[in-house]
């Protein structure tokens, strides 16, 4: 049998064979300090609208060695996934087109994937090689909507340092990376955590047009455009819907103005047609997917993250991203939806879009 630091070595190449661009170990202590901040934003209200996310599930988060009394270390993993636009991109010109955020677009060959189902595969795989060297070894895989933390456990574990935008950032693909761990029976050599951080570079927190980073690192949902087009249920906010652009899905502008991403960032996507036929794209066709059945979202929908936000849901960003786009080519496909949808909230969403269109028109 192998020893354990032999057996660590191997983990890490085989699961950059999988795929992931970062892995490292830590330990099974429990995550106090990120338990304290998760549980002030629960105080604070920052995360209202989520009651998923409670006390109970961070405190069983913050220590996963009460919940597996069998683990004895923890391997945090990191997924890339190519932006939508790097430095100096231009959004592309003709149809309506919304924006989705760049995770949303990320592809398993020629298919469109949910991040959930491949990270959870590659995963399996690499406890399945483990298991090949080490049998008998148990394991529990944890891929952002399980009761870890995500962030803690890959800072901890040397994967990167956490960004003024919350997000981590690596040195293989800067914050544009999928976190996924998993707790093993088997005691690994922890890593060191990275020294690194932002220094004095603040860029990201203008970029917020709703000003959700309220502090460095600290991120009131109830005003991320990320949690408004894919948690949010009912109407959104009047007060934030001028503040949301043409994003439909998600938001990448904190991102986008971080100029470490500018030197890590993996290539940005190729250029994609709007329609989504085939899956999500960065840069949708609002009139489709504003008019979008139940089949027909089912069909493009299913197995990709756009899913999370349901049929109705897209409708009504897309709604409110006509709205701000105030193109008077939307009214009659407004007018349909406002009058026809099945949805009163996104019947509503379309009424807004039609005031603000009508608003911004010259007067005869």
């Amino acid at each position: 049998m192998v020893d354990a630091d032999t057996l660590k070595a191997g983990l890490v190449v085989e699961a950059h064979r999988l795929g992931f661009v970062a892995a490292g170990v830590t330990s099974t202590r429990p995550f106090r300090q990120a338990r304290r901040r998760a549980l002030r934003a629960i105080d604070e209200g920052w995360m209202d609208g989520m009651p998923w996310y409670s006390r109970e599930r961070v405190d069983a988060a913050a220590d996963l060695k009460s919940r597996y009394p069998w683990a004895r270390s923890i391997l945090a993993l990191a997924w890339p996934y190519r932006p939508a636009a790097g430095p100096g991109t231009t959004a592309p010109t003709g149809a309506m087109r919304g924006r989705m955020s760049a995770y949303a677009c990320l592809a398993a060959g020629d298919t469109t994937v949910d991040y959930h189902s491949l990270l959870g595969e590659r995963c399996d795989q690499l406890v399945e090689w483990l298991r090949g060297e080490r049998p008998g070894v148990r394991a529990k895989r944890f891929i952002d909507h399980g009761w870890a933390l995500d962030r803690a456990v890959a800072e901890r574990a040397g994967l990167g340092f956490s960004g003024k935008h919350s997000q981590l950032i690596t040195r293989a693909a800067g914050s544009y990376a999928l976190l996924a761990e998993i707790v093993l029976s088997v005691a690994l050599k922890p890593d060191q955590a990275s020294k690194r951080g932002c220094g004095r570079c603040s860029a990201c927190l203008p970029a917020c047009p709703t000003g959700a980073i309220v502090a460095p690192g600290v991120i009131d949902a109830r005003r991320c455009i990320a949690y408004l087009t894919i948690e949010h249920r009912g109407p959104i906010p009047h007060e934030l819907r001028s503040l949301m652009g043409s994003w439909v899905f998600g938001c990448d502008l904190c991102q986008e103005a971080c100029p470490i991403n500018h030197r890590l960032a993996p290539p940005a996507l190729d250029e994609q047609p709007a329609t989504t036929t085939s899956g999500p794209v960065p840069y949708p066709d609002l009139i489709e997917c504003l008019g979008l059945t139940d089949d027909e979202f089912r069909t493009r929908f299913r197995t990709t993250a756009v899913w999370r936000t349901g049929r109705a849901g897209l409708a009504r960003n897309c709604a409110i991203a006509l709205g701000n786009l105030g193109d008077a080519a939307a009214r009659p496909h407004l007018e349909r939806a406002r009058t026809g949808d099945p949805d009163q909230t996104v019947r509503e969403a379309a009424g807004w879009a039609l005031e603000r269109i009508a608003a911004a028109q010259p007067a005869r």
